[in-house]
């Protein structure tokens, strides 16, 4: 199941991803204090730096080289994936989309970083964004782009949302191929991901 868009605090679509999640959670095949198979109980991110010959933060994109869904915090701020040349980057509208520029590093490098792909962007306000989907990583920042941090999950991120107490929740599917869900949530805008089998995350 994945989430399409977010919205900001209180908007009705990201409230029903929220409330969904809760049932993601209950529904998910791992009972209470079960351990995700690969042992990995806390997942902590690292600095994402800027690679030789990818472009710089605050590049103008056009808005052809935008790939997936677009996502709006408000009427003038909105996210999205800029695929430029071989490289995939966050960018940043604030004008509502009439002008995009890269909102930090490349984020995934084609084909050399595969587990590294991202294909879905949501946001929980103007600072704290969040990209995933396709390969094993949650990328996010908490800074409104000057810093993206990378945690490398053993699993694919099927869906990233904010919970009612303001946290990040991640669910990562199939650990080890089989058909386990593992729930974890970050209190610090991604840089630390902990496994959390509460409904909804604690």
């Amino acid at each position: 199941m994945r989430f399409r868009r977010a919205f900001g605090a209180g908007g009705p679509i990201l409230m029903a991803a929220v409330m969904t999640a809760g049932v993601v959670a209950a529904s998910a095949a791992t009972p209470p204090g079960a351990v995700p198979a690969a042992g990995q109980k806390t997942v902590t991110a690292t600095l994402i730096t800027r690679a030789p010959k990818t472009l710089a933060r605050g590049t103008t994109v056009r808005p052809s080289a935008l790939v997936g869904q677009r996502v709006f915090t408000d009427a003038g701020h909105g996210f999205a994936l800029a695929s430029v040349g071989q490289a995939q980057y966050p960018a940043a509208t604030i004008n509502g989309g009439r002008t995009w520029q890269t909102n930090g590093p490349a984020i995934h490098l084609d084909a050399a970083q595969a587990p590294f792909a991202v294909v879905d962007i949501g946001a929980a306000g103007r600072r704290t964004v969040f990209a995933y989907g396709s390969g094993q990583v949650i990328d996010t920042t908490g800074d409104g782009g000057t810093h993206w941090y990378r945690a490398l999950f053993n699993g694919a991120p099927m869906a990233v949302v904010r919970n009612a107490r303001g946290h990040l929740l991640a669910f990562v599917d199939g650990e080890t191929g089989g058909a386990a869900t593992w729930q974890y949530v970050s209190k610090d805008g991604g840089r630390t991901w902990r496994h959390d089998t509460t409904v909804g995350g604690s």
